[in-house]
């Protein structure tokens, strides 16, 4: 693999690269990963692991109340060496510990650390994921080496987010402002891809090719043919597959994640000579293992809460209306976006502004009914074709419709709501509160804004009726009222 520190470097790699040198903090992590490698190549000699782990206080101190723990039966609150855990809990728990502890200890008072706590998470689970996989399906290649290459997935999006936060900021921004994907805000805020930067980095700290390799940007878009014969081969096809399959646990929307598991396994099935129904059995317990671990190590993230919050950071506004809706028409004074494309980035600014888990614009239908056009956050695709009160029972969203209010819902189960909440939105939407802003202009109700939590929350976020919010129902108003028959032939097209 080339030198990319010997041809001209992308403007932002090079500026990330001197800031990685005047900055401590993460870039001690290289020295971290070349002594784990060293010490793999060297086909994990004992003594110079446990000399390595021994060095490191916090690490010792952590590996210990790991073996000591109720999931090591053997250690029974017995273990007080190093050899003794590496004995109980192996190479590749220890290797997982010490990358993760010393991302870890970089993060104290950071505005990004939840952000950063969680792309740990999610590198401690490719890592695993990768172990597993090549022990099982790859039992002639290193599955310490996997491991390594499993961690570092996501290395350049981790190296950015710590040194270049700003720059993040601005992807973030981006992503709302045009409803992007993350990997096309990064390309055009930086320059470069975040997996770009991550082959860069490895690079720039010299560690070996087979971990570099494994960090090539993903351009594979044919299925391989030909099963992995060469350690070469496998890891970068093995690391490219867990890469993949952390995508889709951990960024992609909830209701996309079976079929989309199940086409990524069917990708890499001939090169790495998978079992469909074996591989989700490694993926759900690589999960549990992860999660139990890092609880283990007093981790500051959990395995759930870093789904959510990475998915949230990817998601992207979705709509269900067909291409003779007024909303798409491109109607709006010149303006080169159409009105559904203007509510979506205005649906998004909301949903992040007040920290949705789901983020819904709904419009009237028929009468005191309500449908969802649009929505951005927790399975949006789906609870968009959900959300749909109709009917003559009075119910709390006929309220709402009727008389053309505001309403937060702190909890769905207490009195006086609980038997005003349909059994639709409890089967099929189930969050627990939720706020509803009408749209009204005129006395006439043209929409609503659904933002809600999955879990119960006490009081209702603030600035609902000022500030940007005003500004947001303003906007949507305005769409609204500029074609009067916007409400009637999308309800139409969608009843």
């Amino acid at each position: 693999m080339g030198n990319m520190e010997s041809i001209q470097q992308p403007c932002i790699i090079s500026r990330l690269i001197k800031t990685m040198g005047d900055r401590p903090g993460f870039a001690g992590l290289g020295m971290t990963v070349q002594t784990i490698c060293q010490l793999v190549e060297e086909d994990g000699s004992s003594k110079k692991i446990v000399d390595t782990v021994l060095r490191d206080p916090a690490l010792t101190a952590k590996l210990l109340q790991i073996a000591n723990s109720s999931r090591y039966p053997r250690g029974a609150g017995n273990v007080s060496t190093i050899d003794q855990v590496l004995a109980i809990i192996g190479l590749n728990t220890t290797m997982s510990v010490a990358l993760s502890l010393t991302l870890l200890n970089s993060l104290s008072n950071k505005p990004q650390s939840k952000q950063l706590h969680a792309e740990i998470v999610a590198a401690f689970f490719s890592g695993n994921l990768a172990a597993k996989i090549t022990h099982v399906y790859g039992a002639n290649y290193s599955a310490q080496e996997a491991q390594v290459c499993g961690l570092m997935q996501n290395l350049g999006r981790i190296m950015t987010l710590f040194y270049l936060y700003e720059d993040v900021e601005r992807i973030r921004h981006l992503q709302t402002e045009q409803n992007l994907t993350e990997n096309e805000a990064a390309i055009q805020t930086l320059g470069v891809s975040f997996e770009e930067i991550g082959v860069a980095i490895a690079q720039h700290w010299k560690l070996p090719d087979l971990l570099q390799n494994s960090l090539a940007p993903d351009s594979v878009k044919i299925p391989p043919t030909q099963s992995a014969t060469a350690a070469l081969a496998w890891h970068q096809l093995c690391s490219l597959f867990c890469r993949r399959i952390t995508d889709v646990m951990f960024r992609l929307q909830e209701s996309r994640e079976k079929i989309e598991l199940a086409n990524r396994i069917n990708f890499f099935h001939v090169a790495l000579r998978l079992n469909d129904k074996e591989v989700l059995e490694i993926v759900n317990g690589c999960l549990q293992e992860s999660d139990t671990i890092l609880s283990e190590m007093s981790f500051p993230c959990n395995v759930d809460d870093a789904r959510k919050l990475l998915r949230k950071a990817s998601e992207r506004a979705v709509d269900m209306l067909t291409s003779h809706d007024s909303l798409v028409q491109k109607d709006m004074g010149g303006t080169s976006q159409t009105p559904i494309e203007m509510v979506k980035q205005i649906m998004r600014l909301i949903h992040g502004h007040y920290n949705f888990d789901c983020t819904l614009f709904c419009l009237p239908s028929g009468t005191s009914g309500l449908v969802a056009i649009a929505g951005v956050g927790r399975n949006a695709g789906q609870l968009t074709t959900k959300l749909r009160s109709s009917g003559l029972k009075h119910d709390i969203f006929r309220i709402i419709v009727d008389r053309k209010i505001d309403l937060f819902v702190s909890d769905i189960n207490l009195p006086p709501y609980e038997k005003l909440i349909p059994g639709w939105y409890k089967n099929d939407i189930g969050a627990q509160s939720f706020v509803m802003l009408s749209l009204v202009s005129e006395g006439k109700l043209l929409g609503i804004i659904y933002g809600d939590y999955s879990h119960a929350r006490a009081n209702a976020p603030t600035g609902l009726t000022e500030g940007k919010m005003q500004e947001w129902r303003s906007k949507l108003i305005q769409i609204l009222n500029t074609d009067h028959r916007t409400t009637r032939r999308i309800t139409l097209s969608i009843s």
